[in-house]
């Protein structure tokens, strides 16, 4: 009995302890990108101190840690977010230029899945503009394509 309470209590508590922000280093060895995994936040937090918001909240109520990740593109300035429960896509850009260089803007915006589990996944193709976004449930495919062109060079188009 003593045991099973103990499994218990440790499963409760890394429920209670679920990772809520993660930080992701950049190539910039002064800056690191830091995301609320339950609500899409993304800043960019430099050396010096200075905090700049790179990503509004997307899911600002959401109580569900790991919702959001952030993948590494072969740009050292754009990583692509992603909310693995829909499927929605952003490109998000830090920089030391100046807070006009900092943006996140949409690749897809519309809900690919209702349910909140995860199941999203992307993977980089052999252009670096372009990722496979995959439903890990289903196993449904989209193609997608950020750009530092413009909102025309963003793209996704299901397989």
């Amino acid at each position: 009995m003593k045991e099973l309470m103990l499994i218990f209590s440790l499963l409760i508590g890394l429920k209670l302890n679920a990772q809520t922000y993660k930080l992701y280093q950049t190539d910039n060895i002064y800056n690191q990108l830091k995301l609320n995994t339950k609500t899409g936040e993304v800043y960019q937090i430099q050396s010096d101190g200075q905090l700049f918001l790179v990503h509004s909240a997307s899911t600002p109520y959401s109580e569900k840690s790991n919702r959001y990740a952030l993948y590494k593109t072969e740009n050292m300035w754009t990583y692509i977010l992603l909310d693995k429960f829909s499927g929605k896509l952003w490109q998000c850009q830090y920089s030391v230029e100046g807070v006009d260089k900092i943006l996140s803007v949409v690749i897809n915006d519309n809900e690919l899945s209702f349910t909140e589990t995860n199941k999203f996944t992307i993977t980089p193709m052999t252009s670096m503009f372009q990722f496979y976004l995959t439903n890990d449930e289903t196993g449904e495919m989209w193609k997608f394509q950020w750009s530092t062109n413009g909102n025309e060079y963003r793209w996704i188009e299901k397989m």
